[in-house]
């Protein structure tokens, strides 16, 4: 088995031994590679000082948690100009005092993207990852930090609520990509501009019908097109609509229930019953069969 799980491991960790346990199974992993290069002043070093011991969680193994116990080499920097005298190797394969393998980051990352933070917590709990929506949303603030998406010619701007009623920011998406650009704190007519103003090349802004885009965008950028949403046109139109019909109908509108209904029917049954005896007793008056 450790034959068939080291090709999922980097080259210069070798597995020592698998532990599997009620809640999954642990890795040790010991590296062995003899130099490593300083963090800061880039030089090689094959000076050995001691080893560090860290734990890590990985992608899970059959819904079961794999959990990594990695042993790393610790080198001394002998680079008289470096403040830099002892340092850990470095690996591709997990970051710096990072919790997670960068393969299950990503994972983590790609499910948090599909749904929201606290969905794919109960995602990934099911799957053998446990983390927290509170640090799936610094991954992916971490991930957005350094993340720097293209801006298009067309763009599509609206406001929307951290809390209703209370914080609103501004979402700003690509027309062309579906993409969401950029995120602003506040929805007034000042941060658009100044976003506007780092992106020259925008021709179309679709936009709602509030003063605030649309100031910003005639003074920041006055030849391009602005052009209101499907939403936004429709809602107003229907809007209208309603102030329209409110000056047709009465502000109340009587509907009888059931019982006043049967009610109504059957005084007008008795009604034509009444009309009728009438009617007949008329006739035979003039039939003559009520004279003596």
């Amino acid at each position: 088995m450790c034959d068939i799980c080291q090709k999922f491991f980097p080259e210069n960790y070798n597995i020592e031994k698998i532990t599997e346990n009620a809640h999954g199974y642990i890795f040790r992993l010991i590296s062995t590679s003899q130099n490593g290069i300083c963090p800061e002043c880039k030089s090689e070093s094959n000076r050995q000082h001691s080893i560090q011991e860290r734990t890590a969680r990985d992608l899970p193994i059959l819904g079961k948690r794999v959990t990594l116990q990695i042993v790393q080499n610790k080198y001394f920097c002998d680079k008289e100009d470096c403040t830099t005298r002892i340092f850990t190797e470095r690996s591709d394969f997990i970051k710096e005092g990072a919790q997670f393998t960068n393969r299950c980051k990503e994972y983590m990352l790609y499910v948090a993207t599909q749904v929201s933070c606290e969905a794919a917590v109960k995602i990934l709990a099911y799957q053998g990852i446990r983390v927290s929506g509170d640090t799936l949303l610094i991954m992916l603030k971490e991930a957005g930090a350094a993340y720097k998406s293209t801006v298009g010619t067309k763009i599509g701007v609206d406001d929307w609520a951290y809390r209703r009623g209370q914080t609103y920011g501004t979402i700003i998406c690509d027309l062309e990509t579906h993409d969401i650009v950029d995120i602003l704190e506040g929805r007034d007519s000042e941060t658009f501009e100044k976003w506007l103003r780092g992106h020259p090349d925008i021709e179309i802004v679709s936009r709602d019908r509030a003063s605030a885009y649309a100031s910003a965008v005639k003074n920041t950028l006055p030849n391009a097109i602005q052009i209101a949403d499907r939403f936004h046109i429709t809602q107003n139109l229907l809007d209208a609509l309603n102030e329209t019909m409110k000056s047709f109908l009465p502000e109340v509108i009587e509907v009888p229930n059931s019982e006043d209904i049967t009610e109504s029917k059957e005084t007008e049954v008795n009604n034509k019953r009444e009309v009728n005896l009438g009617v007949k007793k008329t006739l035979r008056r003039r039939n003559g069969e009520f004279r003596k």
